[in-house]
């Protein structure tokens, strides 16, 4: 059953990462990375973990979010959960903690 409200992993530009609940749906989804999303699988720490950012990223202008391995976080994103369906999912707590420091660390460095 999906979750009503997710909670995710907060990128937003100059910012440092922050928990955040948001509600499951694609409208607030957009409307938290300000256009169409783009949902991006990581594996860093051996969890399904998805990365949600604009789908234009740099080419729409956005303010610059941070270095993301070999490209920039252009705008606000999310890192969430994903079940075994591919549905967003809350975000363990291990996890979570483990991309605060992270992505703590990128802010720390611009």
């Amino acid at each position: 059953m999906k979750e009503q409200k997710i909670k995710v992993l907060a990128l937003l530009p100059m910012e440092l990462p922050k928990e955040i609940e948001l509600d499951n749906t694609l409208e607030a989804m957009q409307k938290f990375v300000g256009g169409l999303i783009e949902c991006i699988a990581l594996s860093d720490t051996g969890s399904e973990v998805t990365l949600v950012c604009n789908d234009e990223g740099k080419l729409l202008g956005l303010p610059l979010n941070r270095p993301l391995w070999d490209d920039v976080l252009a705008g606000p994103g999310f890192l969430a959960g994903c079940d075994n369906e591919g549905n967003l999912t809350s975000l363990p707590q291990s996890t979570m903690d483990f991309y605060k420091e992270k992505f703590r660390a990128f802010i720390i460095e611009i």
